[in-house]
């Protein structure tokens, strides 16, 4: 009866906070129930949109492409790879293009608003003309020029609606809800097209005729680009932008330095090797559009399987507090294993293979969580090991394995053609060719899911380091508001009970195991076993806290290191230079007094080509720009085509004012922050301290009082 009464007040509470918080956000919040709902309709039409144009990527199972249209599979592969490295300039100029977006609509809504209509455009025009009926050679030639248009485009309209939902708030607890909130919005979209489009499918001929396609998926996405516009119309974009000017990471510089993470490259190394995992996802659908033929039975069936989706996301986040990344990532790839062998030895029976294939459904969709979250987790850690926020250098240093990639890419269509899946997918109507042919598939997600699992073995990032990398990262956060004299006392209090957890597991004494498990051995009763079980257990969980806090120590005694301290030593000198100077200085001579030494050379190099650089961009001397110019242009109205022009043009000039000063004179640049960073860790920690006593005590008294 609790229970029941406890739901009912939670559902009247959520009820009356959605009403009055309709229009205008409550509290601290800044985002409205009624924007949040426009975000999840934009999404609905986005997947509504995808839907169609799913069917236009280039994959060797596409039944659009490959069994109506009838292009080959290694020809879709080499389109593929076509694409593939059309990408490489194409996901710079996407970059620069979003990036240098500045409208009164923001950057990413324009792209939002627009691109749809071309995407939908160029989908219903190919999927209208008689592609099917034209010789071999005509329709490769249309089919490549359509696919790859599409596919460059489309990422100006996918990801920049990903993009909105990370500036939507700037409170990331409010960003995190609407997250949540919109996944669930947005999950009906695929959950409507898994059950209705296989059934209208059976009116039109199915998925191998083209009429589905003209008839059911082009008005589908029409009506999907419509619903977008409920985001690109009704969110805003909240964007809390800095009055100084932050500069910019070299791709090239991001790129090695990424290079230098172990744990991405595991990662990558992962897709690179396990590429066939999904080589049997296409089973299910064909089971039904070559086997039973039933679409019926395939809507109902697979929006019941679109459940193991929603079932994995919300227990997930359960399971990764349980186990963490590494171990449900291995346990996730595992039972993959277990379940495509199940899938391989029932797919002669619908309902069983429907069985496998719904838990192997669930352990991929765990994926869609806890990839996202171990993906952040490698870009933290690349933060503290360079100092550099990464985000678009990832895309570029991925391009490393694009041989792999496109080599790798060529085995699934050679398997397609060596069983004679060519041209024409209606030999998949035969059951001995079909069954044959699905057993392969099988064993190659077998083969891939094996392959995928292996580099995860050495993967080491866990949770407990995670956290201890995330203390470091905020502890560097707390030298300017430290300077500046605004730390608020609940990051006073946050940072110092946070090291002195680390500091208590690091100096916890050491613990005898071989004791611990003599008492588990001699336990008697339930009650003493799984009192000593725990204590082993505990004490298991202290040996990963120590382990992990050397990421947070080693941040605090940074400056205590004889290396660290000769780089500051070779900074001093170099900041100690007055900038007029700059242009004249000799490295050799400056540093004459150091030891022949790796830094020492390393800084004379350094020095001399910023000499150089200064030279030639300041051949007058060196002019520091006004970092206020920036925020004037920023600030300068859009409302008309041409004051828009004039706004663009002087964000432009001043940020290649800035740009050029800060690559100019990086080392020198450099080395003072270095300096300064030196000289405020003498202090910060033991003011903070000092402060944190006085605000508990002073905490407290007010609770005497």
């Amino acid at each position: 009866m609790n229970v029941f009464r406890e739901g009912k007040n939670l559902a009247v509470n959520v009820v009356t906070d959605v009403v009055h918080h309709w229009k205008k956000p409550g509290g601290k919040n800044q985002v409205s129930y009624r924007e949040i709902v426009n975000l999840g309709l934009g999404g609905m039409g986005q997947q509504f949109v995808t839907a169609l144009t799913g069917y236009l990527g280039l994959s060797v199972g596409n039944t659009l492409i490959g069994s109506t249209i009838g292009i080959t599979p290694m020809h879709i592969q080499y389109l593929s790879m076509i694409s593939t490295v059309l990408n490489i300039f194409f996901v710079v100029l996407r970059g620069k293009l979003v990036d240098n977006t500045r409208t009164k609509w923001g950057r990413f809504r324009p792209y939002i608003a627009i691109m749809g209509f071309p995407l939908i455009l160029m989908s219903a025009i190919y999927i209208y003309l008689p592609v099917p009926t034209l010789p071999y050679t005509q329709k490769l030639i249309l089919t490549a020029c359509f696919t790859l248009a599409i596919a460059m485009v489309l990422p100006l309209f996918t990801d920049t609606y990903s993009e909105l939902q990370t500036v939507i708030s700037s409170n990331s607890a409010e960003r995190a809800k609407i997250i949540a909130i919109n996944s669930i919005i947005y999950s009906m979209a695929p959950t409507l097209t898994g059950l209705f489009v296989p059934i209208l499918a059976d009116l039109t001929g199915g998925y191998t005729n083209i009429n589905t396609y003209r008839y059911v998926l082009v008005p589908v996405a029409a009506l999907g680009v419509g619903m977008n516009l409920f985001t690109a119309f009704g969110c805003k974009e909240r964007v809390v932008s800095s009055k100084n000017y932050v500069q910019k990471v070299n791709i090239l510089e991001g790129t090695l330095e990424i290079f230098r993470n172990k744990h991405w490259w595991i990662r990558t190394v992962s897709g690179w090797i396990g590429f066939l995992e999904g080589s049997a996802g296409v089973i299910f659908g064909w089971i039904f559009i070559y086997g039973t033929q039933d679409y019926t039975m395939y809507g109902i069936m697979n929006t019941v399987n679109g459940t193991a989706s929603g079932l994995a996301m919300f227990a997930t986040p359960f399971l990764l507090k349980w186990l963490g990344n590494r171990k449900l990532l291995l346990w996730h790839n595992g039972l993959n294993i277990v379940f495509v062998i199940g899938m391989l030895l029932s797919f002669k029976i619908p309902l069983l293979f429907f069985f496998f294939n719904y838990l192997n459904s669930f352990v991929n969709a765990l994926s869609i969580v806890y990839n996202n979250v171990m993906h952040a987790e490698v870009k933290d850690y690349q933060q503290y090991i360079s100092g550099k926020r990464m985000d678009f250098a990832f895309g570029v240093a991925g391009m490393i394995g694009l041989p792999i990639t496109l080599s790798s890419g060529l085995v699934l269509p050679y398997f397609y053609e060596l069983f004679g899946v060519t041209t024409n997918y209606d030999i998949l109507f035969d059951p001995t060719i079909r069954n044959t042919f699905f057993g392969m598939l099988c064993v190659l997600s077998i083969v891939g899911a094996a392959l995928n699992l292996i580099p995860f073995f050495f993967y080491s990032l866990s949770v407990e380091k995670h956290r201890n990398i995330v203390k470091a990262l905020e502890y560097r956060a707390l030298f300017d508001d430290y300077v500046n004299d605004c730390l608020d006392d609940e990051r006073v209090i946050e940072t110092i009970e946070g090291i002195n957890e680390t500091y208590g597991y690091l100096n916890a004494p050491q613990t005898d195991f071989k004791a611990l498990r003599a008492e588990v051995r001699s336990a008697r009763g339930k009650s003493e076993k799984k009192k000593a079980r725990k204590a082993l257990k505990d004490a298991k969980q202290l040996l990963v806290e120590k382990d992990a806090a050397r990421y947070l120590i080693n941040e605090l005694d940074k400056f205590k290191k004889p290396e660290m301290l000769t780089k500051v030593r070779l900074a001093q000198q170099l900041a100690q230079a007055p900038m007029d100077a700059l242009a004249n200085l000799d490295g050799t001579a400056l540093f004459q007094n150091e030891p022949d030494h790796k830094a020492s050379r390393k800084m004379i190099r350094q020095t001399d080509k910023m000499v150089e650089k200064i030279r030639k961009n300041f051949p007058n001397g060196i002019v520091i720009p006004d970092e206020s110019k920036l925020q004037s242009a920023l600030d300068m109205p859009s409302k008309t085509a041409a004051e828009n022009r004039a706004r663009t043009k002087a964000i432009k000039s001043a940020e290649k004012e800035l740009d050029t000063y800060h690559n100019t004179l990086k080392v020198y640049l450099n080395a003072k922050e270095l300096v300064r960073e030196y000289e405020i860790s003498k202090t910060i920690l033991p003011d903070m301290e000092k402060r944190y006593q006085e605000i508990m005590s002073r905490r407290t008294d007010s609770v005497k009082a």
